[in-house]
């Protein structure tokens, strides 16, 4: 998660270089570090989301659980900070891409984000619903949260005017 955070301190940094050329080259690194940074925290969260999936949903299984509370909470905090350090560094680079002028990479990062969302907890039978049973919080976070990222995706103003370009290309 470090490298996340870091990565959004970079491109705070690099937002006020001067120089054209080496802002351009400061704003290249940050997406491949943030690129990098996001394909090792969504590893890590298929790791802790395992955990969960391979935790007994039985009614005995539940009274002797083969896991503290505690271990339960902790890997349900993790995934939950992971989930936002993902988030926020897929953001990071979706930005340094604009910054460039790159509106297209941009999207295409953040539809990669969309769908690693969708395929890992969307698309898996149950789990949102299982995350916030097990999820000490009450207020049901990660089917709030999760059914949202891509609909925020989607309504960010490029995928607007994409979608409007490509109406114009369709002749509508």
């Amino acid at each position: 998660m470090a490298s996340a955070y870091s990565c959004q301190q970079k491109l705070l940094q690099a937002m006020v270089i001067k120089n054209q050329k080496l802002k351009e080259l400061a704003l290249i690194r940050i997406v491949g570090d943030s690129e990098d940074s996001r394909n090792l925290l969504m590893l890590s969260q298929n790791v802790n989301l395992d955990f969960i999936k391979k935790q007994p949903e039985s009614f005995w299984g539940k009274i002797l659980p083969t896991s503290s509370p505690d271990k339960m909470d902790a890997r349900i905090n993790e995934i939950r900070e992971s989930l936002y350090a993902v988030n926020m560094v897929s953001f990071v680079e979706a930005m340094a891409y604009f910054e460039m002028g790159e509106a297209e990479a941009a999207q295409q990062s953040l539809q990669y984000y969309a769908e690693y969302i969708q395929k890992t907890y969307l698309d898996t039978r149950g789990l949102v619903e299982r995350l916030d049973l097990l999820d000490p919080s009450p207020e049901n976070y990660w089917s709030n949260t999760l059914p949202n990222i891509n609909k925020r995706i989607m309504e960010l103003p490029y995928n607007v005017e994409q979608k409007l370009l490509e109406g114009e290309k369709d002749g509508n």
